[in-house]
């Protein structure tokens, strides 16, 4: 689009509202852009009419084009970001046949054993080498994924990704302490947990030996 000083003018709003248009052009003026209107009837002197048919068009020199956008996004709720094209390629959510499938997929490819501390069926796959939404898969099914807080384990251990890594308060001493170096007694039931450390522990072994008949 040329304008008489030969300049290139760029469309940035399009309305078939007189008054939208009307809005839009006396907001970039009295901002100092200068501002052509065109379309359904619409003079070099623009006087809005309310019962005009036809679409209108507000163009602005091209060098002005992104800026004047941006001051009218920010300025009227008339011109809106245009949809993400993350948005637009977001996919469709899986159903419920998928995904359990896929559950059952990581079923067959791993072995299963009680996680030491809360006693969760957990496979032998470190946490590290699924993505966030399959551990959440899994956990929904009542299956755990072996913590990546430890590197080895022994034959047949399971730590659960839950488990690992998180400070518990001994019932008798009141210490808190990481359950997984202390090695004492973790137990959890009916979303409550408890746990005695290794020191209390003895203490309480050495204190029922001499009665202990089981």
């Amino acid at each position: 689009m040329d304008k008489a000083d030969g300049g290139e003018w760029v469309v940035i709003y399009e309305t078939p509202s007189a008054s939208d248009a009307d809005l839009v052009r006396t907001t970039l003026e009295v901002a100092g852009y200068r501002v052509s209107v065109e379309g359904g009837g619409a003079a070099a002197s623009f006087i809005p009419s309310y019962d005009a048919s036809g679409k209108l068009t507000i163009a602005v020199p091209a060098k002005d084009a992104d800026d004047a956008r941006d001051f009218l996004r920010n300025k009227t709720s008339l011109v809106t970001e245009p949809p993400s094209p993350t948005l637009l390629a977001a996919p469709q959510p899986e159903t419920v046949e998928d995904a359990a499938t896929e559950i059952l997929d990581q079923r067959r490819q791993h072995e299963v054993a009680a996680c030491k501390y809360c006693g969760i069926p957990t496979l032998d796959v470190r946490e590290l080498d699924l993505d966030s939404r399959m551990i959440a898969l899994l956990r929904a099914a009542g299956l755990g994924v072996n913590s990546s807080t430890f590197s080895e384990f022994e034959s047949g251990e399971r730590i659960c990704s839950e488990c690992a890594g998180h400070e518990v308060t001994c019932e008798l001493c009141g210490r808190t302490l990481d359950a997984f170096i202390d090695e004492g007694e973790y137990r959890r039931a009916n979303d409550d947990e408890a746990y005695i450390c290794s020191a209390c522990r003895s203490r309480l072994e050495d204190q029922l030996e001499p009665a202990r008949d089981w």
